[in-house]
């Protein structure tokens, strides 16, 4: 008897502390008891109690520092002391185009073997020491910056890899179309500059009596002294429109007069290649800025003219959208190649550079349109094909959104 009465409460005691490792809720009757038992009941429930709290604290935090890996534009990827990856986070699942979860549990030379990024994280869990890397990313295509460090215990042994990713791509294409702007200007601006410093050059050298030669050469230097200031004033243009320092001022602008005043300031041009030029206006108005629309059409207008041979035909026509107002300027000229296209709008670039420069183009033209449009809340397109001609299309918004008119006035 006395056994068993031994037994029963230690039987207890043993399914209360085992519920309390399963986590299991447990009413333990002992802790009425006054003698040792109820005291050793009571004593594992207060444990129990405080046992729960710590876990719902700490599960707490966990689902805190989840939320901040989830949240992050950075990528994580941490390694534990196999060296299996323990945690991708889902901005790092993106860059590497996998999905969430996917790869926990690999080596990381398994998840990305035809990265290098592998053998990093082998080399910084071996060497102990954080590494900075970048790699080219090919799927998708990304240039990636990667912070690696050992994850280190309180004795400092080493448990592991943390890898903190981020995407550098459009940084560095912003980095490469600085470097390619500064050695287009300069070349731009070193072209004319020696043509006029050899012309300069051959009349100190030369007869200055010789009235014939004197005058062409003049001629020249002052065509590639206009060149110059062209270059300079598409430059300040591009600049203003990129920072955003240019103030539209947007209101209905009648088309038909702003087309019809361009075209009187190029008609000597049309006259001598013997163009012809038409309208096709089905839409009135457009709502703009009439110092920059103007800019549009006389850059399209101007190219129109340049790229079509004598006798061809020119066509600036307009329709109505939905919620738009559709400008177009048409042309039978000489085209441009199918593998151009994409490239047309980029500041510098010509298809044919040297007819381009020939023709007093300063390459800039057409990447102004485009940031013009862009300042409108609109758009450019081409069309072209290679000796039928080309169209360019503009879209103007019939509505001034507030997020494109920052510096804008509606008048």
């Amino acid at each position: 008897m006395m056994v068993r009465s031994l037994q029963k409460p230690l039987e207890e005691l043993l399914d209360f502390m085992e519920n309390i490792r399963m986590g299991v809720p447990f009413k333990n009757r002992l802790t009425r008891r006054n003698d040792l038992y109820g005291k050793l009941a009571k004593g594992l429930e207060k444990l129990e109690r405080s046992h729960t709290s710590h876990l719902s604290t700490l599960h707490g935090r966990m689902e805190e520092i989840q939320a901040i890996l989830s949240s992050m534009a950075e990528g994580v990827v941490a390694t534990d002391i196999t060296g299996r990856i323990s945690l991708i986070n889902p901005t790092a699942a993106e860059f590497f185009n996998l999905s969430y979860g996917e790869g926990v549990g690999e080596f990381p030379y398994k998840v990305f073997p035809d990265s290098e990024l592998g053998d990093v994280f082998h080399q910084v869990y071996v060497k102990g020491f954080p590494v900075e890397k970048e790699i080219k990313w090919s799927n998708p295509e990304r240039v990636l910056n990667l912070h690696l460090a050992p994850i280190r215990d309180e004795v400092d042994e080493i448990r592991g890899v943390v890898a903190v990713i981020g995407d550098v791509t459009k940084l560095r294409r912003l980095e490469t179309m600085r470097q390619d702007f500064v050695a287009n200007v300069s070349h731009e601006l070193k072209t004319p500059l020696t043509s006029i410093k050899g012309f300069v050059e051959t009349l100190l050298d030369s007869d200055l009596n010789d009235k014939e030669t004197l005058r062409k050469f003049m001629t020249i230097i002052s065509q590639e002294a206009d060149r110059l200031n062209n270059l300079i004033h598409d430059l300040l243009d591009m600049s203003k429109l990129e920072s955003g320092q240019t103030e539209l001022r947007r209101k209905h602008l009648d088309l038909e007069a702003l087309i019809d005043s361009i075209i009187l300031s190029v008609a000597n041009r049309i006259e001598a290649k013997q163009l012809k030029l038409k309208k096709d206006l089905q839409a009135k108005t457009i709502l703009g800025d009439e110092d920059l629309a103007r800019e549009v059409f006389i850059n399209l207008v101007d190219n129109a003219i340049k790229y079509t041979p004598a006798g061809g035909e020119i066509i600036v026509g307009s329709a109505r959208g939905e919620g738009e107002t559709i400008v177009y300027v048409r042309d039978t000229g000489i085209g441009i190649p199918a593998e151009n296209l994409p490239r047309i709008f980029e500041r510098f670039y010509r298809v044919d550079k040297g007819r381009s420069r020939e023709m007093g183009g300063t390459g800039l033209g057409l990447s102004i349109v485009k940031h013009i449009m862009e300042r409108h809340g609109g758009k450019v397109s081409v069309w072209s094909e290679p000796g039928q001609g080309s169209e360019f299309k503009l879209i103007f918004p019939d509505k001034w959104l507030a997020e494109e008119n920052r510096n804008g006035k509606v008048e």
